[in-house]
Parts: structure tokens; C-alpha cells; sequence
């Protein structure tokens, strides 16, 4: 467990005070989790879980089973590189981000579709 969590901070471009503040807890605690020297509650897994947009399964080191998701999307849409770079840092945002970002972008293409229609 102790590296999916480090991993999983790490992705998010969060240091581990930033987490111990938005999760609420002890820099030490944070600290012991990424260590292995302790385990977080249930409650804080789904924490942790829905805020770096990972499974509970992940964060325990079990397989889930399921393929790459994006290296399945990147052959079955034939990607390029770039696409899958702007992807994957797509689905590493954390869920609110992501809403917002689809948000700007809806916005953004309904007004060059407005703009073009005049």
C-alpha cells in the first residue's frame, strides 16, 4: 500500500503536508501511511480514493482485473502521443478539476459555435 499512496500523491503534484491538510490529519500520519507503518481507516481510503480519482483496490495493492485504460484508448482511437499525454494528465486531475475543466471547454465551444453562427 505504501507506494500506491505515495504514487498516487506524487501524481496529484501534492506534497505530503498538502495532504495531511486536505485529508485532515497529521503530517507524521500521512507520513507513516506512505512509510507502510500503518494503514488508514476505511473513510480515509475513500477519501483518498475519490480524491485522486483511484480505486480503494489500488490504494491496497490488489488487482483489479482491468486493463490500462488509457493504453486501451490509445489503441482503439489509434492516439498520437500528444493526445495521450494530454489524456492521461486529464484523468490524473483530481474530480473536481476535471468538471471544471470540461465546464471551460463545453463553454469555450459553444462560443465559437455562437460566434460562427452570427
Amino acid at each position: 500500500m505504501k507506494n500506491k499512496i505515495k504514487n498516487a500523491r506524487e501524481k496529484a503534484n501534492m506534497t505530503q503536508q498538502d495532504c495531511a491538510d486536505y485529508f485532515e490529519i497529521g503530517l507524521r500520519a500521512w507520513q507513516t501511511y506512505e512509510q507502510g507503518r500503518s494503514e488508514p481507516k476505511y473513510e480515509l481510503l475513500v477519501r483518498m480514493a475519490d480524491h485522486f480519482n483511484i480505486t480503494i483496490d489500488y490504494l491496497l495493492g490488489r488487482e483489479t482485473g482491468e486493463p490500462e485504460t488509457i493504453d486501451k484508448l490509445v489503441g482503439e482511437f489509434n492516439m498520437s502521443a500528444l493526445e495521450k499525454e494530454i489524456l492521461d494528465n486529464y484523468l490524473s486531475l483530481p474530480k473536481d478539476m476535471r468538471e471544471d475543466m470540461m465546464e471551460f471547454l463545453q463553454k469555450s465551444v459553444q462560443k465559437v459555435m455562437n460566434e460562427s453562427g452570427d
